[in-house]
């Protein structure tokens, strides 16, 4: 049996085995005080003890294996670890996982050097609403191929753009979503794709490469049994290589509850409970005339004398028996041991004690034959030849592609798909043409033409100063953008879509286009109106002077939101930053009036960098004269501009310096938000997302 199992499989296709998989994650434990005696005051008896910390085990020991041309169902109920064994098999989870994977005969620490051959599937659909099915598709398509040569149908040479619009087209017609091709993805219940047609086209392009293992949690979730019986269909279709590919895939799916069905589709089951195996082997054994018989999971409980009723579905008679989150009404009868654990009314359990039952059931599977038999079966992938011969090698050496040209064609596909969602969300472009069109008219019909008095010097100020603050809030869009998007971007960088870095250039370079266009239109709008210097190098002076606080605010609040976990966080965090910064812009309080402890946020504020820039390239070519009335009122005496900005503790030369500042601050901010973005809430550790920093390019 052995040598006909290892003569089946084949270095093309991906056999998995894992062995004595364990995950942990790090707790926060609060310890509680020690009990007072009698008589000690009630301050010493309410002292806190700080939390500890320690780990919390996920899984215990798993051990399974799939081949190619298989489906595996992962089944348990809630909270059992089918999820956290989908993610550890996926090379999603990394820290805490200890155990061994082989991988056609070669043994690993964890999956990660299938990623290039992989195909992922979430519980959430992770899509951008607003693309059709088409291009979600086809950007996929173009992500994933992006490191690989690609050629027409059958090996016909042909364009790359062709022959990935061919590709596009087969999985169209593979995954049965002709009728949604040209639809808006859109949300489920106000108009958009199905529920069925969603999860098929988020099935399909986790296909379009052709991957040799693909792992789905829970595909079936939220779908109606039809539908759901499909999927689970198209999953056998992958499996034995139905779908255009030239290998079958091995695929591994953590599923709820099927329905009877459903289960003849997959080859084995694991099942789980509270994180241990229950039981992992055959679902049904084939009779010598085909037919399925029941020898498998259900022979198995057979053994331990768990019989399924009749009219009772197998899967369903399976979850209840090791469901340990439900109540169950009392029942007298026990067994040997004490446990209540007896066969109740109705053909239907009833066991009061269910984590006695998941315990015993654990216990006669550890020891059991049938699992020494599995083992064993899974043993024969570590028995399969290592070694590749050198054509082998060589071939995959040529169907790859230079790295910078595969980093290119990444950030090229990126650009465009965020292009065209930018351009299908007009909210967020028509908020920043109200900030830079509207609200300069405004402010500008309030300051029309303020006169070269003294005291319109102070309006001139006030007026720059407004048009800096109004123009640093523009972008506040930027301030959700990532944390919008991090559930979409981790999906995709974690299963080698693309790196960190073609995903941030390609959205900030987006964003940047309409934030310099309004900028520019803010800048014209205001110095016209406002009547400042008639010269042309202080027109251009000002414009860049805008044009870079406009970027040093989106970069700023870009910063922000990847700091922030939350909307709420990043709305009360950076409202709370810009108005401290807004304060130190010379236009609130004078900077030799400011207090000693104070006098630090004038250097760090790119609001004063550009009041202060934007004021000395207007006033350094004015002087201030006095009106008859101020003269004879106030005393008024007449100023050079000069004499104005020292007063304001401004620097008449500063204006490029204070350009090249802005410029500065904004790559700093747009540095921090680059590494917040890789690093920061992405549910790993930070030594897992430096691995995945320094292999991104690949």
């Amino acid at each position: 049996m052995d040598a006909d199992t290892l003569s089946s499989m084949s270095h093309d296709e991906v056999n998995l085995a894992w062995r004595d998989v364990t995950y942990e994650v790090p707790v926060k434990v609060k310890v509680e005080p020690a009990k007072q005696k009698t008589g000690v005051a009630d301050s010493d008896a309410n002292n806190a003890t700080p939390p500890e910390d320690t780990h919390k085990r996920i899984l215990h020991g798993l051990s399974g294996h799939v081949r190619a041309g298989q489906v595996v169902a992962v089944m348990g109920p809630s909270g059992s670890g089918k999820t956290s064994l989908i993610h550890v098999l996926g090379g999603r989870r990394e820290s805490g996982v200890t155990g061994s994977f082989v991988i056609n005969g070669v043994k690993y620490p964890n999956t990660r050097t299938l990623l290039g051959d992989l195909g992922y599937v979430t519980q959430e659909d992770v899509l951008l609403n607003s693309l059709t099915t088409k291009e979600t598709l086809m950007f996929a398509t173009r992500l994933r191929l992006a490191g690989r040569k690609v050629s027409g149908i059958a090996g016909k040479p042909t364009s790359r753009a062709k022959a990935i619009e061919d590709i596009v087209e087969r999985a169209i017609d593979d995954f049965d979503l002709s009728r949604a091709a040209n639809s808006p993805i859109g949300v489920v219940g106000q108009g958009g794709i199905s529920g069925g047609e969603k999860r098929r086209l988020v099935i399909a392009m986790e296909c379009v490469h052709r991957p040799k293992l693909l792992l789905l949690d829970e595909p079936t979730s939220g779908l109606d049994a039809t539908t759901a019986l499909l999927v689970v269909n198209k999953l056998r279709e992958i499996a034995n290589g139905e779908q255009g590919s030239a290998h079958r895939a091995a695929v591994v799916t953590s599923i709820h509850q099927p329905r009877s069905s459903i289960m003849p589709l997959f080859d084995q089951c694991v099942l789980l409970a509270d994180g241990r195996e229950v039981y992992a082997g055959p679902t049904y054994t084939a009779n010598p005339d085909g037919s399925l018989s029941t020898n498998g999971v259900m022979g198995w409980l057979d053994d331990v004398g768990y019989h399924c009723p009749m009219f009772e579905s197998p899967p369903d008679f399976l979850l209840d028996l090791i469901n340990t989150r439900v109540d169950e009404p009392e029942v007298d009868a026990v067994d040997g041991e004490g446990a209540k654990i007896a066969v109740a009314e109705g053909g239907g359990l009833a066991i009061r004690d269910r984590s006695a039952m998941v315990r015993k059931l654990t216990e006669w599977w550890a020891k059991s034959d049938r699992r020494k038999a599995y083992l064993a079966d899974g043993d024969t992938i570590a028995k399969m030849d290592a070694v590749r011969n050198n054509d082998e090698d060589v071939g995959k050496d040529n169907a790859r592609r230079h790295w910078a040209v595969t980093w290119i064609a990444r950030y090229n596909a990126l650009f465009g798909r965020t292009f065209l969602y930018k351009l299908r969300e007009p909210s967020a472009v028509m908020s920043q043409a109200v900030n830079s069109v509207a609200l300069p008219l405004i402010i500008g019909s309030l300051y029309y033409n303020t006169p070269l008095t003294v005291s319109g010097a102070g309006d001139r100020l006030r007026a720059i100063s407004l048009i800096v603050l109004m123009q640093s809030f523009s972008a506040f869009d930027q301030l959700l953008l990532f944390p919008k998007e991090r559930g979409n971007y981790l999906h995709e960088s974690n299963g080698g879509m693309y790196p960190t870095s073609a995903y941030y250039m390609a959205r900030i370079l987006v964003e940047m286009v309409t934030i310099v266009l309004f900028a520019i239109v803010c800048a014209v709008i205001a110095y016209e109106m406002f009547g400042l210097s008639d010269s042309g190098e202080a027109r251009m002076e000002f414009y860049c002077i805008i044009v870079a606080v406009t970027v040093a605010g989106a970069s700023f609040l870009t910063m922000v939101g990847t700091l922030c976990k939350t909307f709420e966080q990043t709305n009360a965090m950076a409202a709370t930053m810009l108005i401290v910064l807004m304060l130190f812009d010379g236009n609130w309080i004078n900077r030799r009036n400011i207090p000693v402890y104070y006098r630090w946020l004038p250097d760090v504020s790119f609001i004063g960098y550009a009041v202060e820039g934007a004021v000395a390239s207007d006033f350094k070519r004015h002087s201030f004269t006095c009106t008859e009335r101020a003269i004879a009122e106030e005393g008024c005496v007449p100023l050079t501009g000069d004499q104005y900005l020292r007063m304001l503790d401004f620097d008449p030369d500063s204006t490029w310096p204070m350009f090249w500042l802005l410029v500065l601050v904004s790559a700093c901010y747009r540095i921090v938000a680059f590494f917040a973005l890789h690093f920061m809430w992405t549910g790993q550790t930070y030594a897992e997302r430096w691995a995945k920093l320094i292999h991104s390019s690949a």
